[in-house]
């Protein structure tokens, strides 16, 4: 392994060390949710001051629960264990659409499960958040993925299949650990994912979208499902379909704005710049790239083209690169090298990009953890500003056809100084001067956690390195 990475510190040990984003969004006037991440020994004891009428934080659990009016407001944050205590902020802020103001962070089942997902494998997935620590940085949704659908029922709706019995006590439960729970629908007659899975429109097909893969159906069935998903407890919906369009988007749009529920959205897959103003006005994430998957050239070719909508990324809208490969993937161990895996995390983490593992949680490496549980690498991707990463430098170079030299220089632009990524995607190694990019003689090495003097920087093939000013961050 060649990018020096920190070991991951013992999660359930020690003095309290939240890590809480600087800012949390909501919208006014339904049920709120939020659980306040934080390292250290159990049991902790929370105190919150400055919160809205409406809203109150369990002591024990440092769930924040109730409804809140429009607003915003400076939370004072204390919480204390038998080894010490620790205060920190965060602006709480309270708005139409508000939810998401920082990239999703979370799990999502379709590269852990494939369409194999029942209600008892998300429910042990949500204690594994918990009980692996992943919660006390951040990743709070899990995100049920297609396989999930059954048929339609006499209230034209789609009924679950019987692999969830009850959703809303499966909603109900992880709501009870603080965390949230998302679902998967499409515009579709058809849903992807290897079975006859329903989707939100039925009878003939729409010939105004002729190139949808499976077609769009006359008639329109958004609003029941959305209904049912929000008597469920549902929080997200990631909603897919090729190509994406704005009008079957903005029909989902409207009824997941209707239901009285928080439900965040997520458009995939194909959600072309033609209309950006849309997806980055009216979306907490969308993507226009193909599936993630353990290999490298999906890693290179998939994640590294997508730089023109960095420029559209906004606090509450992030462009998504999907999910992260990492740990046991599809039935196996990913086939990347740990190097590589850093690679792909990096660039989700300056892009930035929502954070989704989709893994299984029960086969975590000390690798898996010290990569998904880096406070300084989370806090580049949780950044309040909300900026998109801007492609300084760019060098290729072939031979023979075959791609030799691929380096990429990133800089992201923090609400306290700014981020910078070096990549080596190429088959050499490369050297960069850092003294190109800032004028600061000391960084903040983010993945060693530890501070260096500005200086030449030598990458293997296959490598990345992260580096933040000013150098005092966590």
């Amino acid at each position: 392994m060649y990018t020096k990475l920190a070991p991951v510190e013992e999660i359930f040990e020690g003095v309290p060390e939240p890590h809480i984003p600087t800012v949390v969004g909501a919208s006014p006037g339904v049920p709120f949710l939020y659980r306040l991440p934080c390292k250290g020994a159990r049991p902790l004891r929370w105190h919150v001051d400055g919160l809205p009428e409406g809203l109150c934080c369990d002591a024990d659990t440092g769930i924040l629960g109730g409804t809140a009016p429009e607003g915003v407001w400076e939370l004072r944050v204390s919480v204390e264990n038998v080894c010490g205590s620790a205060k920190t902020g965060c602006t709480l802020r309270i708005a139409p659409d508000g939810l998401l103001r920082t990239p999703m962070m979370g799990w999502c089942s379709w590269n852990a499960t494939r369409r194999f997902i029942t209600q008892e494998k998300a429910l042990n997935t949500a204690k594994l958040l918990c009980e692996t620590g992943l919660a006390e940085y951040g990743y709070t949704y899990v995100n049920i993925d297609s396989g999930w659908q059954g048929e339609y029922d006499t209230d034209k709706s789609i009924l679950p299949n019987a692999g969830f019995p009850d959703m809303r006590a499966l909603a109900d439960e992880v709501h009870r650990l603080g965390l949230k729970l998302g679902i998967y629908s499409t515009p579709m007659l058809q849903a992807w994912g290897g079975g006859i899975y329903p989707g939100c429109t039925v009878g003939q097909l729409d010939p105004r979208y002729p190139t949808a893969y499976y077609g769009i159906g006359k008639i329109h069935k958004e609003r029941e499902n959305v209904r049912k998903w929000a008597a469920w407890g549902i929080d997200h919906l990631k909603y897919d379909w090729s190509p994406s369009d704005v009008e079957n988007a903005a029909l989902m749009k409207n009824a997941l704005t209707a239901c009285g529920r928080d439900i965040s959205f997520t458009v995939t897959v194909r959600a072309g710049m033609q209309d950006a103003d849309w997806w980055k006005t009216h979306c907490a994430s969308w993507r226009d790239n193909g599936d993630s998957d353990d290999t490298w050239e999906n890693v290179r070719d998939g994640r590294f083209h997508t730089d023109d909508w960095a420029q559209h990324i906004s606090p509450g809208h992030f462009f998504d690169l999907d999910m992260l490969e990492t740990g046991v993937y599809d039935g196996h161990p990913c086939r990347l090298t740990e190097d590589e895996q850093l690679v792909s995390m990096t660039i989700r983490a300056i892009f930035p990009s929502p954070l989704v593992i989709s893994c299984d949680l029960s086969r975590l490496t000390a690798f898996d953890l010290a990569m998904l549980c880096n406070p300084e690498v989370i806090a580049v991707n949780q950044d309040a500003a909300g900026k998109g990463a801007v492609c300084r430098d760019e060098y290729i170079a072939r031979h023979n056809g075959a791609l030799t030299r691929y380096v990429k220089v990133y800089e992201k632009q923090l609400t306290e100084g700014r981020a910078i990524a070096l990549f080596n995607l190429g088959e050499r190694e490369e050297t960069v001067a850092l003294k190109n990019y800032t004028g600061a003689a000391m960084l903040r090495d983010v993945w060693a956690r530890e501070d260096i003097p500005t200086g030449d920087v030598t990458l293997a093939p296959h490598t990345c390195r992260l580096f933040r000013e000013p150098i005092n961050v966590v």
